[in-house]
């Protein structure tokens, strides 16, 4: 049974607006909606059986549960409390089995695809994600990596449990790469933006001077 995505891209959409890393001091109450709207809009992604889907629709669905998930755990990730993501990607692995036929709680399934990976290459990941460098790298990684976790469980899990690790491997790196670098310039350019909005609004209300508004602007707009 397939849903009309209306109802996933309002979730996905209020998700989206919590992307931006100056959210880097969500209050709880804010840190609850969040979890609130990850796990109603997960809910409706996995409504329905998933035995009459074609492979085709299979692959979508779970796009649509990893694309939701990476955004989550970004969005939680900007917390000021550490490893509040791995909830979400335990979740998230979960949904991506039971797309497939696996029914399984999200920890189980969290710690059976570490396992296929090679053991602690999930975990060394973790520590690899802590950040060094300011916000906005830490944040991408994050969201590239629970990309990339989803992306190997859909392959694990289409495979029978039967990809070969060393496989698995390749995909996640490539895969954790890949999104990190089109995640972090996407940030990059949300956080130019919300600046030259910014600057905007401060020459309108004369806080700041004509010569000091095109100074600055210029500095920003030199990051890109």
């Amino acid at each position: 049974m397939r849903t009309d995505g209306s109802g996933d891209r309002r979730g996905v959409s209020r998700l989206g607006r919590l992307k931006d890393w100056g959210q880097a001091h969500l209050r709880p109450l804010l840190r609850e909606a969040l979890l609130h709207d990850f796990e109603d809009t997960l809910r409706r992604l996995l409504r329905g059986g998933f035995a009459d889907l074609s492979e085709a629709e299979r692959r979508e669905r779970v796009e649509q549960i990893v694309g939701l998930s990476s955004m989550a755990a970004m969005a939680m990730a900007a917390t000021p409390v550490p490893f509040l993501e791995l909830p979400v990607q335990a979740a998230m692995v979960r949904a991506v089995a039971r797309v497939h036929g696996y029914d399984k709680s999200g920890r189980q399934a969290l710690w059976e695809l570490g396992a296929a990976l090679g053991g602690g290459l999930v975990l060394r990941q973790v520590f690899r994600l802590l950040p060094l460098v300011g916000p906005l790298p830490f944040l991408s990684r994050i969201y590239g990596a629970t990309y990339a976790l989803g992306r190997v469980a859909h392959v694990y899990y289409a495979s029978g449990l039967e990809s070969p690790p060393e496989e698995l491997r390749r995909l996640f790196e490539h895969t954790a790469t890949t999104h990190t670098r089109h995640e972090a310039d996407s940030l990059r350019r949300s956080d130019v933006e919300s600046t030259l909005r910014h600057l905007d609004e401060l020459r309108a209300r004369a806080v700041i001077t004509e010569q000091e508004y095109h100074h600055k602007r210029d500095e920003v707009l030199a990051t890109i």
